[in-house]
């Protein structure tokens, strides 16, 4: 997509563009990698560390509007996840527009921290107060991290997931391991269930796992594998829309469920958290890359 107006400098190698339809984006081109992250929903889209392919699943049908979350990368789904409570899907954060805070570069990483205005926030919520910040921490992994504090009077409920679209070669010779013996609620029956080995994508799946996850492992055919470490969690969303819903739904290619698979750090279903007056919660995930020869 063509890029209008004149790259705003951020610092070295990182600048700020405008899109041709006025949707923001931070671009990085740095030594280890590059990435680009959305002003608007601070959501990052892409970050490739170079020799290698990239970390994050973005679809190739998306055409980056403004006003509407992107299909890929890694959408902030808070202060809710789901249909949780009422308003937009997945809560306010991945359809408002952010502020950067900080940007700083070294040899080894770029980070970037991007916060959502107190305004924006009493705006949509005007029962809550809250401060929330992402930083993204950019290197040959990417580390993700949400932080959430309650900054009223009352307790305040949370739940939240930093969506993760992962890329597969090919869904039917991919798995997740790290969840075996653990409980899941059955998003599309609603029953709780207990996995039984790795996870294998055979048909739709929208599952939130609980209990002492960890780090989890996407095998990915032969071409290696993509493991994601969660902290700050106890739960962890596994979803894939399978032929049906791909068809149906919005930017996303009818057979493009065959090279995605979302693992998603979260505190959703019975992880879902009430933050007490002035605790904070920071919800993190690691995403490294190894190919078989590693």
């Amino acid at each position: 997509m063509h890029e209008q107006n004149q790259p705003h400098r951020l610092a070295q190698g990182v600048v700020l563009v405008c899109n041709a339809h006025g949707r923001e984006f931070i671009e990085i081109t740095h030594s280890l990698l590059c990435a680009r992250i959305s002003i608007e929903g601070a959501q990052i889209i892409s970050h490739v560390p170079v020799g290698q392919e990239p970390l994050l699943w973005l679809s190739p049908e998306e055409p980056e509007l403004p006003g509407i979350p992107l299909r890929g990368g890694i959408p902030l789904c808070w202060p809710w996840f789901g249909d949780d409570r009422q308003g937009p899907a997945h809560g306010i954060a991945r359809i408002s527009k952010w502020e950067i805070e900080d940007v700083a570069v070294s040899e080894s990483s770029v980070k970037i921290i991007l916060v959502l205005p107190q305004a924006e926030i009493t705006r949509q919520l005007p029962a809550e107060q809250w401060e929330l910040k992402v930083e993204f921490l950019l290197g040959d992994e990417l580390e993700v991290r949400l932080t959430s504090t309650n900054c009223g009077t009352q307790p305040q409920p949370l739940s939240q997931a930093l969506h993760t679209y992962l890329p597969v070669s090919d869904i039917h010779h991919s798995r997740v391991v790290g969840l075996n013996s653990l409980s899941y609620v059955d998003q599309l029956t609603g029953k709780v269930n207990e996995q039984q080995g790795d996870v294998q994508i055979t048909e739709e799946v929208d599952r939130i796992y609980f209990g002492d996850i960890g780090t989890l492992r996407l095998l990915d055919g032969d071409s290696g594998r993509i493991d994601v470490e969660c902290a700050g969690s106890c739960s962890s969303v596994i979803w894939n829309p399978w032929q049906d819903k791909a068809r149906r739904l919005k930017h996303f290619p009818s057979e493009g469920y065959r090279q995605m698979l979302c693992i998603e750090t979260a505190n959703a279903g019975p992880d879902a958290r009430h933050l007490q007056p002035c605790e904070t919660q920071v919800l993190t995930t690691r995403i490294s890359r190894y190919h078989r020869s590693d």
